[in-house]
């Protein structure tokens, strides 16, 4: 039996034969000196043919490399994820996509209320938003829901937070789902579920009686807002003057608290000509 020495001797040879090395010199790194420098045919396993310069820098390289592709990796990760929590935001399947920069502002009144969107989208993706709320208020068809939805996204991909899209009619829906015994939920999770994403836009305000109870779920779901400073957008076609009618001066007065403002969408639906 061979000593391992020569063992070890054969398997570099053959080792070397398989790579396709042809021809070896002596050679000096400028940083790590002396080394024996290895020329490669390119017709074994490394295919890349000439010198192959000096080993210590080629691993440094590989480690580059190496540490190169797992920040990619770990940042492709990171964005699959942001992207989950936008298809999973509740955001309408017609709504997904929506953003400012493919929201029609042709006209000076669009053009005015998306750049109150957009300093509203800087403020509540930072730390200083103070759970400042905002109203979008108006007729019907003219984008109010398209830049709700284009906030939420922007939002969630500028914090990496989770946002959430509900309409009216889904949260008195949970609220009386929770009623029944067979819920397998509570009237306090429903509202806790409310108040837990950083942003929430609450769109179709308005299209209900707005029964004693139904204000009373305003005032329980947006007060829970509130209370944790977390910013709310609501969204109805009601005029200013109709709004504390339908939800209560109290819901009303905690969306205006600490500079939250209503902007008005007021020119013709988007869906019969545009704006005007």
């Amino acid at each position: 039996m061979q000593p391992i020495s020569k063992q070890v001797e054969n398997f570099v040879s053959s080792l070397d034969q398989r790579n396709g090395q042809d021809e070896t010199r002596d050679n000096v790194c400028e940083i790590h000196g002396e080394y024996m420098d290895r020329h490669y045919s390119g017709e074994g396993n490394i295919k890349t043919p000439g010198w192959a310069g000096c080993p210590t820098c080629q691993r440094y390289r590989w480690d580059e490399e190496d540490r190169q592709r797992v920040i990619k990796e770990k940042a492709e990760a990171a964005a699959r994820e942001i992207e989950s929590k936008v298809k999973n935001s509740g955001i309408p399947n017609r709504f997904q996509g929506k953003s400012f920069e493919n929201f029609d502002a042709s006209s000076q009144k669009p053009a005015n209320n998306l750049r109150k969107l957009r300093e509203y989208a800087e403020l509540v993706s930072s730390e200083d938003h103070g759970g400042r709320s905002l109203i979008l208020l108006g007729k019907v068809g003219t984008g109010k829901t398209h830049l709700g939805c284009a906030l939420l996204a922007h939002t969630i991909r500028a914090t990496g937070q989770g946002c959430h899209y509900w309409t009216f009619s889904q949260l008195v829906r949970e609220v009386k789902g929770s009623f029944s015994r067979e819920s397998g939920y509570t009237e306090e999770s429903v509202y806790s579920d409310f108040a837990a994403p950083r942003l929430l836009v609450l769109d179709e305000v308005g299209l209900q009686n707005f029964t004693d109870f139904e204000q009373a779920v305003a005032y329980e779901a947006i007060n829970a807002r509130y209370l944790a400073e977390k910013p709310t957008v609501l969204i109805t076609n009601l005029q200013a003057a109709d709004l504390p009618l339908c939800v209560g001066e109290r819901v009303v007065d905690r969306l205006r608290e600490g500079g939250g403002r209503a902007l008005d969408f007021d020119w013709k639906s988007y869906r019969v000509g545009g704006a005007s």
